[in-house]
């Protein structure tokens, strides 16, 4: 009995001890921190990214200026000589090479869009693996490379409706649904330019992780989870916006 007590003893330290290691891993530890301290981490890089990042004057894909000077990136504008910071905190520059003039959306509900984009995130990090504070960034989604590269019709992260199933297990529509680009598309007009021509980037958004899914619940498709990948990360939205067109109800 004294044997079997101790045998089990032993297992349940060292389940201790890899639970504890687990949560001290820096992905853990940075999506823990005092949202004060996420906050001014996540406005610190989104700084950075607009100094490192300018729009490529032909496709008007952000692109990172490299390190060499005198090369022809030098003559192009960074991000923080033409971003705006609005009210809500959202971050959003226009290419000045590729200006929309057309229409404006008046919300998600009312207004179906067709959207070329490539969007990113980061979590910002203090981590000395990184020379700058947002890190390594991933890819949250792509027009460009899906299908025959035409722009997508209402792009879930501008607008989700969850079926009956879902709403039953909980699901709402914040758990995909980003209002804040929505909030931020409001400041771009369309380039009245055909969905299926090669994209031109027209403009950027970049929400800080407080204005996009923060430390809510996300749903991956099947399950919702508040310790995915997008828990305290940043979102950057690349794109154009070619058309829109007013949504009927059924």
């Amino acid at each position: 009995m004294i044997k079997k007590f101790f045998v089990t003893l032993i297992t349940c330290s060292i389940f201790l001890v890899s639970c504890n290691n687990d949560d001290d891993s820096s992905t853990n530890k940075e999506t823990r921190i005092p949202i004060e301290e996420r906050n001014a981490l996540d406005d610190e890089a989104i700084t950075q990214f607009l100094n490192d990042f300018y729009f490529n004057p032909t496709t008007g894909r952000l692109t990172k200026f490299d390190t060499i000077t005198g090369n022809d990136d030098d003559a192009y504008p960074a991000l923080k000589t033409i971003a705006k910071q609005d009210d809500l905190g959202i971050w959003y520059a226009e290419n000045p090479n590729h200006i929309g003039t057309g229409e404006s959306i008046v919300s998600n509900d009312s207004t179906s869009i067709y959207l070329s984009y490539v969007a990113s995130y980061f979590v910002a990090t203090n981590s000395t693996d990184y020379t700058r504070k947002y890190g390594s960034i991933g890819t949250y989604g792509n027009s460009v490379n899906t299908g025959d590269g035409s722009a997508l019709q209402d792009p879930n992260f501008y607008y989700f409706i969850p079926t009956a199933t879902e709403i039953k297990n909980g699901v709402k529509r914040e758990n995909l649904e980003l209002k804040n680009f929505v909030e931020g598309l409001k400041h771009f007009k369309t380039t009245d330019r055909a969905i299926t021509g090669l994209y031109n980037f027209q403009g950027v958004i970049i929400l800080p992780s407080r204005l996009a899914f923060a430390r809510n619940k996300y749903y991956t498709g099947s399950s919702l989870s508040d310790s995915y990948t997008y828990r305290d990360a940043s979102f950057i939205f690349n794109f154009e916006l070619p058309k829109i067109e007013k949504r009927t109800t059924e």
